[in-house]
């Protein structure tokens, strides 16, 4: 090897291990408060693995919070400059004057599964072959649990039960049992009759012949396209920091993107963070989950209305109060995001 030669190869060695430390230095450091570990926050799944965040320049930290409203008090708290949990959450923090909340990206659509044990069903007759309004009514006196009062499950028993001339309080049992693990363990033990599930719960239960379901999928059509796995910013940070909320809204359109692109790549990029499940169930899943993960991380006038309607039959005439859309909501950094990438 020449003099030159060598000389460029040392210069390239130098270079080289200068590089590396200085651009994991220029990565900016982000806390993303999560809710919890479920099919509503894939999108989010497939950044870390497909090394969005890092590429768009972010170092991103997860922090599990245990629920929503949690993840909610951490954002506003400082805990982390971004959170994910559902869009009840940030309607609910504006109607108590929260208001640098918003609503940043969609991570998943309404999908609430609900299912019954297999032998309360025999014994009651319930058949997904009868009418909904039969098969609701056939549910008066079930013991249903859901995860925490006043979340998204505890609001989809509600909506069952009222639209279809029934008292949620009155011909309902409603128990909350928690997570994953308390649900179907409540179920195996028959302390509950059937639950407003976390997306999993269903699948799990199904496949070991406890459980059937209760309500079809796409069956309450007036929620279909509903947001609801939410990623969520404060308008103060975004305004002082639009680089971070800039690059953030890339790899959000990047992982929605490649979900629409290649569903077989989204879903090997999603797998690593349901090791619970062996890989039957993690299939079954997905195929189960996948019409309810979105395309496109943008949220709709129209998607956001669903939500408020949706909370004006559950919610006490008292709490419920109208949100705007601009003031919750601002999609301007996924909206720009996505017309860059499509060129």
């Amino acid at each position: 090897m020449g003099v030159m030669m060598r000389a460029i190869f040392g210069f390239l060695a130098v270079w080289l291990a200068a590089a590396g430390p200085a651009q994991a230095k220029d990565l900016t450091p982000i806390t993303l408060v999560q809710s919890s570990l479920s099919f509503n926050f894939v999108p989010l799944y497939i950044a870390q693995t497909e090394g969005y965040f890092t590429e768009e320049g972010l170092k991103v930290d997860v922090v599990l919070a245990g629920g929503g409203p949690k993840a909610m008090t951490a954002l506003l708290g400082g805990g982390g400059q971004f959170s994910a949990s559902v869009l009840l959450d940030g309607m609910m923090a504006h109607r108590k004057g929260l208001d640098d909340v918003r609503a940043f990206a969609t991570l998943s659509y309404f999908f609430n599964p609900m299912v019954v044990r297999a032998d309360v069903a025999k014994a009651r007759g319930l058949s997904l072959d009868m009418p909904l309004k039969e098969r609701v009514t056939l549910m008066k006196g079930l013991k249903l649990a859901i995860t925490t009062p006043g979340a998204s499950s505890d609001m989809t028993v509600r909506y069952l039960a009222i639209t279809h001339g029934l008292s949620p309080d009155r011909d309902f049992q409603i128990v909350p049992l928690g997570g994953m693990q308390s649900q179907i363990a409540g179920m195996q033990a028959g302390q509950v009759d059937g639950c407003a599930c976390l997306p999993g719960v269903d699948i799990l239960t199904k496949q070991q012949g406890l459980t059937v379901d209760l309500v079809k999928p796409g069956e309450l059509t007036e929620l279909d396209g509903t947001t609801y796995g939410t990623l969520y910013g404060l308008a103060s940070y975004n305004k002082a920091h639009p680089e971070v909320a800039r690059a953030m809204a890339r790899a959000m359109v990047r992982a929605t993107m490649l979900i629409a692109r290649d569903p077989d790549a989204a879903r090997k990029a999603s797998r690593a963070f349901f090791k619970e499940m062996d890989e039957q169930t993690f299939l079954a899943s997905w195929a189960t989950y996948l019409p309810y993960i979105p395309k496109t991380p943008d949220i709709t006038p129209d998607h956001f209305d669903r939500e408020l309607a949706f909370e004006k039959v559950v919610m006490p005439p008292a709490a419920f109060k109208p949100v705007a859309f601009e003031e919750a909501v601002d999609v301007s950094f996924v909206r720009a995001a996505i017309k860059d990438l499509a060129k």
